[in-house]
């Protein structure tokens, strides 16, 4: 078992720009609005939301639905009709006003947000499509982006009011289309003219309601480094150089993600790509609009669109853990970060529903219907599913975060202090246990009452939580594979936190560079301030073929860096390309008002995409455990081979049989996060043991490695 140490200091605030507080309207945040329909009852609701210190946080239908009921302005074709929209508006909020118990509810709305679809709301000759039931208009099309941006402005105008009996409170945020790149070719239009419609969009909108913030383009899949970086220079960096200026906001989506429905192998975000992903749009932002924008991460977890289908726990399992560990890095960016979402729907009744589906086929839900396990009545109500561990897992964290630093990348660590409480959270980025020594500073000047310990892991891909209380101090803790740890301490006293730990970010003056063999790769960070006590970590984004070096020489004003081996999170080997931020911890006297940094690889190939300095100016210096450096996660080139496995039956609920190894080859069974199950060299595969649910056959031969899905019932 690793053995990791996590330095804590009690005294001392962390600061990141002007935030040092965990923000729950900002992060405990529901993907549902405040009028959402799916709830047994108002009471169930609140008690959700009040119980769990939860607020909500997107719509993405309530303006679609509007605007396909409104008619054509009789007077203007392709417009819509400004009368009607005021009509319509007035229904909705008289409509509100009758709903008394969600007026109770408003003070979790706080970074509400409306959003709209690519249909049937991007002018392309599609029709609206309006319901006899709620509308007497006929279908029509909106002439362009401004005819379209009409809409908007009217539906904030009048779809709106202060709350309560006035109406619903007017969004703080609109998202002016959800995930529209990657539908643009189905819509017979190109990214290009899709970002010059948040611009149209945006420019009404701040002028009749400055009140919203406007965003997008709210990214699926922020590949960047596809094709040599050309999926980045056609998406994000086209639409920051388009539409850019016009965004209060930029939007975007990071799943953990299960694509190939053959192989099934699990493409990791968390760890290293997420912060590849986030530094890059920065960075580009500073070089391009001289800021950074905030952020809306309004969709994030686990997505396997092949997994839909019959519920089974197991699935449940990998959204709690990816929505726990990418949680404590968006955390690492809470002054940029205006909300978090991690995507769930309540019981998503209108979805993925075919008729010879007696049941819901939708994935990520938060209630399912009795029936739907083994050993259930049919249709006799509904239950939570294990998402639901996520919000108590971390219900009751609040307060003003303090200083961690754990000595290895692959855990992550935040802590926050509140009164006499202190909530210190831990994740797992590797797929194995770990223990953890807690080294806690001041400690003796503040005797613990109790630490209630809450961990969230898994038992055969089955989510547990554990809470267990204890009236001494731990040393240490066993964290989970993958799991996430949350210590709730109760002390005699309140703390006096009278240092400062304070985060800075300066960005290299270019980006994006590429790697040639033996030709120095060279950066200029300039404009640096530091004090008399810190510390740096020069944060190094890097895309490049599996098969290429992760270790060049670094060189920093002359002087000699070593490269880590370890980043966070796993070695990509299941991404086409590696694309992560390496940290280089730099020894903060070597720092200079302008600084020449010089990254040399063996190899030609790749980007070095990013280079960001980030600076902690401590109030007085800490004591720190010795980081580790020898967990190697680097990528080794396994190639991926095309040819057909031979694996019958598939699904099996016992035997399954391998057609075609050779006495040289061998293969392992693994679960979707890479944990290896099984592993043999005969073949037959007795699967009885397993769970049902799917897994990942991995055949090692000489030729390489090839990889399947296979599914135990």
């Amino acid at each position: 078992m690793a053995q990791d140490t996590l330095d804590i200091n009690l005294n001392m605030k962390h600061i990141v720009g002007n935030s040092a507080e965990f923000d729950r309207s900002k992060f405990m945040v529901y993907h549902e609005s405040i009028t959402g329909n799916e709830w047994d009852s108002d009471q169930q609701r609140a008690s959700f939301l009040n119980d769990y210190d939860v607020y909500l946080g997107r719509n993405n239908g309530s303006i679609v639905w509007e605007f396909n009921q409104v008619r054509e302005d009789p007077n203007r074709k392709g417009w819509p009709d400004p009368q009607h929209i005021q009509q319509k508006g007035e229904e909705t909020r008289k409509n509100y006003a009758r709903r008394t118990a969600a007026h109770e509810l408003e003070h979790r709305i706080v970074t509400s947000m409306e959003g709209g679809q690519m249909s049937p709301m991007y002018p392309n000759g599609q029709k609206t499509k309006p319901s006899s039931c709620c509308s007497d208009a006929s279908p029509w099309e909106y002439e362009n982006y401004d005819a379209v941006a009409e809409f908007y402005s009217g539906y904030l105008t009048h779809y709106f009011g202060e709350g309560g009996t006035t109406g619903k409170q007017k969004p703080l945020m609109l998202e002016v289309l959800n995930e529209p790149f990657v539908k643009a070719s189905q819509y017979n239009t190109s990214n290009i003219e899709i970002a010059r419609m948040h611009n149209v969009v945006a420019q009404r909108v701040k002028k009749d309601h400055p009140d919203v913030l406007v965003g997008g383009y709210t990214a699926a899949h922020p590949a960047f480094e596809s094709a040599d970086f050309k999926h980045w220079d056609n998406n994000w960096r086209m639409f920051i150089d388009e539409a850019g200026e016009n965004m209060d906001f930029f939007s975007f989506h990071l799943y953990d993600f299960v694509g190939d429905q053959d192989t099934m192998l699990e493409k990791q975000r968390k760890g290293s790509n997420i912060e590849a992903i986030m530094d890059m749009i920065n960075h580009y932002s500073v070089l391009q609009l001289g800021e950074v924008k905030q952020w809306s991460i309004s969709e994030y977890g686990w997505f396997c669109p092949s997994c839909d289908g019959p519920y089974y726990p197991e699935r449940d399992w990998y959204n709690v853990r990816s929505f726990s560990s990418m949680l404590l890095q968006l955390l690492e960016r809470q002054d940029q970060i205006i909300n978090a979402i991690p995507f769930l729907l309540t019981k998503a009744t209108w979805a993925h529903n075919k008729a010879e589906d007696e049941y819901n086929a939708y994935g990520p839900r938060l209630m399912r219907e009795l029936g739907e396990m083994e050993g259930e009545a049919p249709h006799s109500g509904y239950v939570y599913t294990d998402l639901i561990k996520f919000f108590q897992l971390w219900a009751n964290v609040k307060g003003t975060r303090i200083d961690t630093k754990p000595n290895d990348f692959d855990l992550l660590s935040d802590a926050y202090v509140d009164g006499d409480k202190l909530y210190l959270i831990l994740s797992n980025l590797n797929p194995e246990e770990k223990e953890v020594q807690l080294n806690i500073s001041e400690l003796s000047n503040y005797p613990v009452e109790n630490i209630m310990v809450k961990h969230a892991y898994e038992i055969n891909k089955l989510t547990q939580l554990d809470t267990i209380n204890y009236t001494e101090h731990l040393d240490k803790v066993t964290l989970g594979a993958e799991a996430t740890m949350i210590l709730e301490y109760t002390f005699a006293s309140a703390f006096d936190i009278s240092e400062t730990k304070t985060e800075n970010l300066f960005y290299a003056s270019s980006y994006l560079q590429p790697i040639k063999a033996n030709l120095p790769v060279h950066f200029s960070i300039n404009n640096v301030t530091t004090t008399d006590h810190g510390e740096a970590i020069l944060r190094i984004g890097l895309g490049r073929d599996l098969d290429k070096s992760l270790d060049p020489t670094l060189t920093v004003n002359g002087t000699s860096i070593p490269f880590p081996k370890n980043w966070r999170g796993n070695g990509q080997e299941n991404r086409d390309r590696f694309f992560g931020v390496i940290e280089v911890p730099i020894p903060y006297e070597l720092i200079k008002e302008n600084n020449d940094i010089s990254i040399n690889f063996s190899d030609n190939g790749g980007h070095v995409t990013t280079l960001i300095l980030k600076t902690y100016d401590l109030s007085v210096p800490v004591e720190r455990s010795t980081f580790k450096d020898g967990n190697v996660d680097k990528p080794l080139g396994l190639g991926q081979y095309s040819e057909e496995l031979k694996v019958y039956p598939v699904p099996s609920d016992h035997l399954l049989h391998i057609k075609g190894l050779s006495n040289k080859d061998s293969y392992q069974i693994l679960s979707l996060s890479g944990e290896v199950l099984i592993s043999s060299d005969q073949q037959t595969i007795d699967i009885s043991g397993l769970n049902n649910g799917i897994y990942i056959l991995t055949v090692t031969t000489e030729n390489g490695i090839r990889s399947r899905k296979i599914i135990k019932q």
